[in-house]
């Protein structure tokens, strides 16, 4: 999944788009929300997670680099030094056990299972069973088992993606991440270190976010978003980021054309805000 974010911003970066023989040119953005699979399923909601985290990555990374490379030119020696430079990338809810999806498609099966996870059990027996609402995926030897467990809720259209170990005889979380979209073109997201919530306007721009990482602990499984209710999601939204911001990490906040850079790695609060309309040539195609 890493990778192909990386590709699309690249991608986004160098291509130019246009429409050719429409009776009307309508402003495409690189980082419009464009969701392609609209299938009530587990492998439907994975591909939506993926848009908004590609649309939220993009713009972030496009203000961010842009503001960057305007402290360089000012002062190409010593822009390092600037406590307004950004030096840290964006990579929100790089969760490694999610990428084992990428292989589960509705051809997967608990006999074809085993062959194709074979490389990623190293050995382990390999059980595979499919639900109404997803699928659990395990990989097991004598003393550990190693469980992926998908669901997903067509009513709430969320999904919750769920790695655990079984070391007899313990059982242990060890990644998780939930998806839901709610009734207003907003999308909550969080995993076991981090939260997000993102709404785009009809034409799938982004309108605003609040993204925050713990900088210790974990969130755990019964704060759940899964299935939730809009007045839960709501207590969601304005719980991300809240209270002492030197408690969080890699903290984004955007609203009214601003992203606010929140950086508490040293210690101390320092607030970077970039203007959206000072970079805008860096989100229209020609």
């Amino acid at each position: 999944m890493i990778k192909r974010i990386a590709a699309v911003i690249c991608t986004l970066l160098l291509l130019l788009t246009a429409s050719c023989g429409a009776p009307e040119q309508k402003i495409i953005y690189k980082d419009t929300l464009i969701i392609e699979n609209n299938e009530s399923t587990f492998e439907g909601a994975r591909e939506r997670f993926r848009a908004v985290l590609e649309s939220l990555t993009t713009r972030v990374f496009l203000l961010e680099d842009s503001h960057n490379k305007a402290l360089e030119q000012e002062n190409p020696d010593s822009y390092f030094l600037d406590p307004n430079y950004i030096p840290r990338a964006f990579d929100p809810f790089n969760i490694a056990s999610l990428e084992i999806t990428d292989k589960i498609d509705d051809a997967v099966d608990a006999q074809n299972a085993p062959e194709i996870f074979e490389s990623e059990a190293e050995g382990a027996g390999v059980i595979f069973d499919r639900k109404d609402d997803g699928y659990t995926l395990k990989f097991m030897t004598e003393t550990l088992t190693k469980i992926y467990d998908a669901s997903y809720d067509a009513d709430t259209d969320s999904l919750r993606f769920v790695y655990s170990e079984k070391t007899p005889p313990q059982d242990k979380d060890v990644e998780f991440l939930e998806f839901i979209k709610t009734e207003d073109n907003s999308y909550a997201i969080q995993s076991n270190k981090a939260r997000c919530f993102i709404t785009f306007d009809e034409d799938g721009r982004i309108v605003s976010f609040r993204y925050a990482e713990l900088k210790t602990g974990e969130y755990s499984l019964e704060g759940s978003i899964f299935k939730a209710s809009a007045a839960s999601l709501m207590t969601f939204k304005s719980g991300i980021s809240n209270g002492k911001k030197s408690d969080y990490d890699n903290i984004r906040e955007y609203n009214e054309g601003v992203l606010t850079h929140i950086e508490t790695s040293e210690g101390t609060v320092n607030e970077i805000q970039i203007y959206s309309d000072i970079y805008a040539s860096v989100f229209v195609y020609d």
